[in-house]
């Protein structure tokens, strides 16, 4: 999950930037855009600046979250004259890199080529053809809840970013009321929970005039009947990302297929396996949890996670640079619940950032959770290695995410640690959950085998749910009885089947990326033989950066960087 920041009050709780609270140090002038620096050609390095710029302008989030704080000064727009304005900018930029003599260049020019090119693709074709703006109030609300949310997280000294930020947002409602002409149930429900959250920062900040302006349309969508339930960007579209996007060696069809004949297999394997046993709480773990409280809960996880970090250590299969720092646990982001749910996400550190600290955003505690309920945290994290807690850690953290994001941060080259891809940051969490298991991360035990095996088959069965939502096949319902096989209509339409509406192809990201990591090793076994060395092969291929997999094969393997599409 990209980065999303959390409000100032609970990271005063955690006890975060308290320090810098207390103590404010007058505003600094940080890196921009402008000034990072890019590599390769200078004809090359305008072209990768100026989509980085629009990706920008789509989601100035992606800015702050790479720590460029002055270029998230900005709000999205779909004004037509603005949409065709950044359409006709990456356009010539798509014309500029046809024309450079970019197979001329060394492999990793050429993997930052193709890569720009893609994103710039990505981009016009999200603004001129799929236009989820017309639905989803979320395309204008999401990026500017994260972005002032990590505003308020990494620079609570340069309050006027917010402030400049928040300024703007009058004018964006007004263009979100001209755009937003074809508004779904599910999206309406989405997009007032996100504003929601926007409107609370402003009022915060003392901005009547930008909670006003989100209030006032919060009370006016709440009126709204839409007779349509939710949105998809259709089959030809769907397909079109995968291909182009994403540059993945499925269509919609086989990579359905696939994630099929994997489901049938992972439940045979899983029914052989016995489950453990459940155990009764102990004394000392009775105690423990009739005295839990918030920052109870949050230790647990973080004694979990320095658990993981020290058996990748043991494990010896990949590398933790110097400079890849901690991760910590907080409760997750109010922004983040009406998209994630209560937990399950995680927030690298800026690139341009002197900070180096992850957070895992868990669930919120609430005084009301029963004696089972608290007993459940406390016997789960001692179980951690047998339960899926332990997954869940090695995904959002070591080794998983956060090793991950970690080490592209530390990347010199932008193009490969402020432009991250789904399918290698999914992929590789997901996959290091195995490869973490397989030397000894989660000791011996069946529970161990079962939870890495339902871990995996949750992700397979998103493949099936995402693809057959947003190509039309199957309702949200339809899907939702799949999931927790019901009969029809009793399925619960839950967050992680709306991921499928609110971000088309980003749950095929796991399924697809962990499939292309593991044909990568079995080619890199296979060319190399006995000169092959595990370590080495992950060591690579978190040091090329977040880039698709797809790019990352020229580097390990050889081969030919793909071409561009014909145009």
């Amino acid at each position: 999950m990209r980065c999303l920041a959390l409000p100032l009050l609970a990271l005063l709780s955690f006890g975060v930037l308290a320090p810098a609270l207390a103590m404010p140090k007058p505003p600094m002038p940080g890196p921009t855009l402008a000034t990072i620096g890019f590599t390769g050609p200078a004809a090359f390095q305008t072209i990768a600046r100026d989509v980085t710029d629009v990706a920008f302008s789509v989601d100035p989030s992606l800015a702050s979250g790479a720590g460029l704080f002055d270029d998230a000064v900005r709000v999205p727009s779909y004004a037509p004259a603005n949409v065709a304005k950044l359409s006709s900018r990456l356009r010539a930029d798509l014309a500029a890199l046809r024309k450079l003599p970019w197979r001329t260049y060394d492999v990793d020019t050429q993997i930052d080529v193709r890569w720009i090119f893609a994103i710039a693709e990505t981009l016009d074709h999200a603004l001129t053809v799929e236009k989820l703006y017309v639905r989803r109030p979320g395309q204008w609300l999401e990026p500017t809840a994260n972005n002032l949310l990590a505003l308020e997280s990494y620079v609570p000294n340069r309050p006027d970013l917010e402030s400049a930020v928040l300024a703007k947002i009058p004018a964006m409602v007004v263009d979100m009321r001209a755009q937003l002409t074809a508004p779904t149930r599910r999206d309406l429900s989405i997009g007032i929970g996100l504003a929601r959250s926007v409107a609370g920062v402003a009022t915060t900040h003392g901005d009547a005039a930008a909670a006003a302006a989100l209030t006032g349309w919060i009370a006016d969508a709440e009126k709204l009947t839409p007779t349509q339930e939710f949105g998809v960007i259709g089959a030809e579209a769907y397909a079109w990302r995968l291909q182009h996007a994403m540059l993945l060696p499925w269509t919609p069809a086989e990579l359905l297929a696939k994630a099929t004949a994997e489901l049938a297999r992972v439940d045979a394997e899983t029914a052989a396996i016995p489950a453990p046993p459940a155990r009764e709480p102990t004394a000392a773990e009775k105690a423990a949890a009739a005295a839990l409280d918030q920052a109870a809960v949050l230790a647990l996880y973080d004694g979990v996670s320095e658990a993981n970090r020290a058996a990748t250590l043991r494990g010896g299969w990949v590398s933790i640079p110097a400079g890849v720092g901690p991760i910590r646990t907080r409760p997750t982001p109010d922004a983040l619940i009406p998209l994630t749910g209560d937990g399950g996400s995680m927030n690298p550190p800026p690139t341009y950032d002197a900070a180096n600290v992850s957070y895992w955003n868990v669930e919120h505690f609430d005084a009301s959770w029963s004696a089972e309920r608290r007993a459940q945290s406390v016997v789960g994290a001692a179980d951690y290695l047998e339960n899926g807690l332990g997954t869940y850690s090695a995904h959002e953290g070591w080794p998983g995410h956060h090793l991950q994001l970690a080490i592209a941060r530390l990347n010199p080259d932008p193009i490969r640690s402020i432009l991250p891809d789904c399918a290698q940051n999914e992929g590789w969490a997901l996959y290091a959950e195995q490869a973490f298991a397989e030397h000894g991360g989660l000791g011996p035990g069946n529970g161990a085998r079962r939870t890495v095996l339902g871990g995996y088959r949750a992700r397979v069965a998103r493949v099936l749910y995402d693809v057959n939502i947003e190509s039309g096949t199957w309702t949200l319902q339809a899907a939702a009885d799949f999931k927790y096989g019901t009969a029809a209509g009793l399925g619960t339409v839950d967050e992680d089947l709306l991921r499928s509406i609110n971000w088309p192809t980003q749950l095929v990201c796991y399924f697809s990326g962990k499939h292309q990591i593991l044909d990568m090793k079995a080619a890199a076994k296979a060319k190399l033989g006995a000169a092959f060395d595990e370590r080495a092969f992950h060591d690579t291929l978190l040091q090329a950066g977040s880039i698709p997999l797809a790019l990352t094969r020229a580097k390990i393997l050889g081969e030919p960087v793909p071409d561009f599409p014909p145009g």
